[in-house]
């Protein structure tokens, strides 16, 4: 199994479009528990790659404790020098190294499915959490976007996912197995159009995915072959239908 080498790419893998805006489960998770103050929240976002997101939280929430998790040293140190004061912790997802209970918040973006023990990470939420706490995935959802442009021209992207990430019913159905309550899952689509040449100019910057570093150097070939194809039949400013799809699936630990 090909896995992404976070280590090489950590300096070369923020872009502005993995910017953050503060958390808005987060907040909505603030606004329903009364007992839980923004300036004593304890949040955990395992899988925090370069530390964006509890950045963003932290100008929202300054006297919170944050603390992010991550098994790549390298994309932990770019997030120390991005936000020293947050706890950065080199950890497996499916051994977590906090105490149980230790958290009233966990959050977990766009990583999950690198993890090769998911059912385990999903049961070490569970533990961490403090009664009454919220655990929040977000992720693309494979099976509700077969219209996405990299999947188009990258179908071995497509059958990595597919073999990777959960199912909505499957991650919802692992929740509610280890324990967790009031488990729903809520998705948010969007339609696009690519420029095909200024797609090729992104998809030729390997690095600025782990969809394109996850498959293997053949694939990944082919589907540059096949965009160079398409830019060249194509006419200038000519675009193509593209879709996205996020999931979002949340759940209790019971009080």
């Amino acid at each position: 199994m090909r896995r992404v080498d976070y280590d090489e790419i950590a300096r070369a893998y923020d872009e502005p479009s993995r910017d953050h805006d503060v958390d808005a489960d987060l907040t909505a998770f603030l606004d329903e528990s009364p007992a839980v103050t923004a300036s004593d929240v304890r949040v955990l976002d395992v899988g925090c790659g370069t530390g964006k997101q509890l950045l963003a939280n932290r100008i929202a929430m300054p006297d919170a404790t944050l603390v992010g998790a991550d098994l790549s040293i390298g994309m932990l140190h770019v997030a120390r020098e991005r936000y020293p004061d947050a706890a950065w912790v080199q950890g497996d997802g499916a051994a977590l190294p906090f105490r149980g209970g230790a958290f009233h918040y966990v959050s977990n973006q766009f990583s999950y499915p690198h993890m090769r023990r998911q059912q385990w990470f999903i049961a070490e939420v569970l533990r961490v959490l403090r009664p009454g706490g919220r655990f929040v995935m977000t992720n693309i959802d494979p099976w509700s976007m077969t219209g996405w442009v990299l999947y188009r021209f990258f179908p071995a992207a497509r059958a990595l996912d597919y073999r990777d990430f959960m199912t909505a019913d499957d991650f919802c159905g692992a929740m509610s197995d280890a324990g967790f309550v009031h488990v729903e899952a809520e998705r948010a689509h969007r339609s696009t159009r690519e420029d095909l040449g200024a797609y090729l100019t992104y998809a030729s910057e390997r690095h600025r995915t782990s969809h394109f570093m996850a498959m293997s150097d053949e694939d990944y070939r082919a589907g540059i072959r096949r965009l160079e194809q398409a830019v060249a039949a194509a006419r200038p400013g000519d675009t193509i239908p593209s879709e996205f799809c996020l999931i979002m699936i949340r759940g209790d630990k019971p009080r």
